[in-house]
């Protein structure tokens, strides 16, 4: 393993990787445990090598041997907490949830790096030699602002101002940049030159993604329900589409969706564990009161969420689109519905639970490849279903929770979770590739074929 000659002091090494085999599934490969035992979030597997930040709260970025997990490289951030890294053009971008947006090679030399504000909860995207980023201006007016930077220079060739954080990172497709703020309004701007074609309130609880002018993206409603205590209120999450232009009416799949308890502070602040686990993780890295430039009352109220560790590794019922299909995890539930009639085809709930209230979301967003849907879940299982039918063609229990979507390439699955680890899981299958890292590759726009 090389070590970057630049850094100092002692680095965490990493243990060799040890042999997996789920006795159920049948599934064979490798189990990875990362130093510090943190949140992972979805590794970048390009070019036979894996790129991974150390987790929520560790100062560390690895490069791994996609085939066997082998270490190959290691770099340290001055700043905690290394988001899912992009790869393209032959660079890697990611930023620490402290502060700084870094750039290097794939070869692990730094290129540029900028402490841009605190925190950043989002991750960068990447297109045409262009770095895509959202973060608030801690040290000036305390405004988040959505920028581009030269991806080669650092170069800052525009920023808009917009209305806080966003759920996940930009979203880049047909020249244009596409955000979901955290206070639920949806914007897209020129990816040229910043311009502002609209941004508008929209409810919206996940990032975008973007099909035949369409953005389709997950929606919250609330409704009033009569109890037997009374009249409560009940958060909804549904599927929903609006036309890619200015003051074009939203319209909600009335099929794709259901009760959204994990939308809900208030419950979850009552009853939700990973609330609790968020708040410890917070204090261990100076959040556990002060929230920085968070602006995270736009979360509470919103996204039922309170916490920059929650927030970090937040997707939301994130849609992706493949084959004219939409396909999206609901809280426990996979839909997969006609993206222009909303008809819903088949949906799966998949679950351990007999809870009638939902207050994590159980499923990561789906990677969609070869026919096939990859996800997994809070309760520590890979799922791989058929596209088509919905048909469950294996589950994998790995044991750890798992909050991240999966990257799946030549025939692997790598699955970050919760505790620290990195799973390898061997399909059987070279053809299940081209999740390439978070939202498919660079612009995370999925795969819409």
């Amino acid at each position: 393993m090389q070590i970057n000659p630049n850094l100092k002091g002692q680095l965490p090494r990493v243990a060799p990787p040890i042999p997996f085999h789920d006795p159920v599934s049948q599934l064979r490969g490798w189990k990875l445990a990362i130093p510090g035992g943190r949140p992972l979030a979805t590794p970048a597997v390009v070019d036979g090598v894996i790129f991974l930040g150390g987790g929520f709260g560790s100062y560390d970025f690895y490069a791994l041997d996609a085939q066997t997990g082998a270490p190959a490289w290691q770099y340290q951030t001055n700043d905690d907490g290394p988001t899912a890294a992009v790869v393209a053009e032959g660079y890697v971008a990611f930023n620490t949830e402290s502060c700084e947006l870094e750039i290097l090679t794939v070869a692990g030399r730094p290129v540029w790096k900028k402490w841009l504000g605190d925190p950043l909860m989002s991750m960068p995207a990447i297109e045409r030699g262009k770095v895509y980023m959202v973060y608030p201006e801690s040290r000036g007016d305390h405004r988040h602002y959505l920028a581009c930077f030269e991806l080669t220079t650092g170069r800052e060739v525009w920023r808009q101002p917009i209305p806080g954080e966003i759920v996940t990172a930009p979203v880049l497709a047909a020249g244009k940049v596409y955000i979901t703020n955290l206070d639920g309004s949806l914007g897209c701007f020129a990816q040229a030159d910043g311009q502002r074609e609209w941004h508008e309130p929209r409810q919206a609880t996940s990032s975008p993604v973007v099909w035949e002018n369409q953005c389709y993206f997950s929606q919250r409603h609330e409704v009033s329900l009569k109890e037997a205590s009374g009249e409560v209120v009940q958060q909804m999450e549904y599927m929903a589409t609006k036309l890619s232009a200015a003051g074009t009416e939203s319209i909600p799949f009335a099929g794709v969706g259901g009760h959204a308890d994990y939308l809900d502070h208030a419950k979850r602040l009552r009853g939700s564990p990973m609330y609790r686990d968020s708040a410890g993780r917070d204090a261990t890295v100076g959040f556990g009161s002060h929230k920085g430039d968070a602006k995270m009352e736009q979360a509470q109220r919103h996204l039922g969420h309170g916490h920059v560790s929650s927030l970090w590794s937040y997707q939301g019922s994130k849609p992706f689109l493949s084959r004219g299909r939409l396909y999206s995890a609901h809280g426990d539930t996979v839909h997969c519905a006609d993206p222009r009639s909303g008809e819903v085809y088949w949906k799966q709930r998949l679950s351990d639970s007999r809870a009638t209230e939902v207050l994590d979301s159980v499923l990561t967003p789906p990677a969609v490849v070869n026919g096939k849907l990859f996800f997994g879940s809070i309760e520590g299982h890979v799922y791989c279903l058929t596209a088509e039918t919905g048909a469950l063609r294996w589950r994998c229990t790995v044991g750890e929770p798992v909050l991240f979507q999966p990257a799946v390439v030549k025939g692997r699955v790598y699955v970050p979770t919760h505790a620290g680890s990195l799973f390898c899981l061997e399909t059987g299958d070279e053809a299940d590739d081209g999740w390439m890292m978070w939202g498919a590759d660079a612009r995370h726009n999925g795969l819409p074929e």
